[in-house]
């Protein structure tokens, strides 16, 4: 059983069903803390208990979380959940790289974030930990290596996506200013379990498991969930306040990526080289296709050049603060894709046993 940090004091976790959330839910639960948990309704609750009881390695009693109902966005609802509570950690927000969501990720994201800091002011929290993003951070130059303090440009050419991100930041820098004590992490790529395989890294697993033979030459930093999560302890456990940390284990281009995946579900390597030109030729059929089928598509061109593009993160600041070391990547994406494949399994058999067609189109 993990320490528990945070004595007898309440901890509010907004965004519980989420990777991050549910992750962070699991060693908090480990160490028999004080948990409350903030979700938009009775189905989210589901959700989280579902993700905590895939992730746990050991059996982790639910029944101890105290459940709060709302939008993130509500000051009444968000204030309400907040009462008795001497730590915040703020998981909540949304994640689509589509600019036509702009305004459901300034909602989210930025108001969301405003809601929970002009509560935590009021509510004389302890501490405050805000799970930002290094999208929020601007790259750095000759691709070095990206560091907290690569200031990002909001005058810039930017996803919606990386402009809520980085204004629902500032929300809580100027929370700090206002006398906030709070501590901001912004992790790479987050590669965890999820009760929901078609969304964000999860979905690489359920793409290559069915069969992607391509790859791209880009470079970015991935992080395990668990990491994340560990490192949001440590910080808020601490006396820091008022800095922001980048959480990233490792920094690795995409074919090694997609290869570690393949061999943790036990699939085809990827194997072709797709050339830029050729992704961005393709982009305007995908979009016709999705704008005909009436079905979102998660190609652009913006995500075009995140292909290629090379992104480094130096996460030597928190491993400095809280001594923290990190998960190897091809321990954390193994971990992941066993439990992936556990999943197909028992889907397998539900469905021999309820009589219905296997859902999943791969083989196992």
């Amino acid at each position: 059983m993990e320490q528990n940090l945070f004595g007898n004091g309440r901890i509010l976790v907004t965004g519980a069903s989420g990777i991050v959330g549910s992750h962070l839910m699991v060693h908090l639960l480990q160490m028999k803390a004080n948990v409350r948990a903030f979700v938009r309704n009775e189905q989210s609750q589901a959700k989280a208990c579902e993700a905590i009881a895939l992730i746990s390695t050991d059996e982790i009693d639910t029944s101890t979380i105290e459940w709060s109902f709302g939008e993130i966005s509500n000051y009444d609802e968000v204030f309400a959940a907040m009462q008795g509570c001497e730590y915040v950690f703020h998981c909540a927000g949304f994640v689509s790289f589509q600019n036509s969501q702009a305004q459901q990720l300034h909602e989210v994201n930025v108001v969301g974030t405003r809601t929970v800091v002009n509560a935590a002011l009021n509510s004389g929290i302890t501490k405050l930990c805000h799970v930002s993003s290094v999208a929020a951070i601007s790259k750095a130059v000759d691709n070095e290596l990206i560091t907290e303090n690569c200031d990002y440009n909001p005058h810039g050419k930017r996803r919606a996506y990386q402009q809520s991100k980085y204004e629902a930041e500032m929300e809580v820098w100027r929370g700090i200013a206002e006398g906030l004590c709070a501590v901001i992490v912004n992790p790479s790529i987050i590669v965890g379990a999820t009760v929901n395989w078609q969304q964000s890294s999860a979905s690489a697993f359920a793409a290559i498991k069915k069969g992607m033979p391509f790859y791209t030459s880009g470079v970015t930093g991935y992080v395990g969930a668990h990491d994340v999560a560990r490192s949001m302890i440590a910080l808020t456990a601490s006396e820091i306040s008022g800095e922001r940390f980048i959480v990233s284990a490792e920094n690795l281009d995409y074919k090694t990526f997609f290869t570690l995946v393949a061999q943790s579900v036990h699939a085809k390597e990827p194997h072709i080289y797709m050339p830029q030109w050729l992704f961005c030729a393709f982009v305007p059929f995908i979009r016709l296709y999705s704008f005909v089928t009436c079905k979102p598509s998660q190609i652009s061109a913006n995500s075009a050049r995140s292909a290629y593009s090379v992104s480094r993160y130096d996460s030597a600041k928190l491993c400095a603060a809280v001594d923290f070391q990190y998960t190897p990547m091809r321990n954390v994406i193994e971990e992941v894709g066993k439990l992936f494949c556990e999943g197909i399994l028992r889907e397998y058999f539900f469905c021999l046993h309820s009589g219905n067609c296997l859902p999943y189109k791969g083989s196992v």
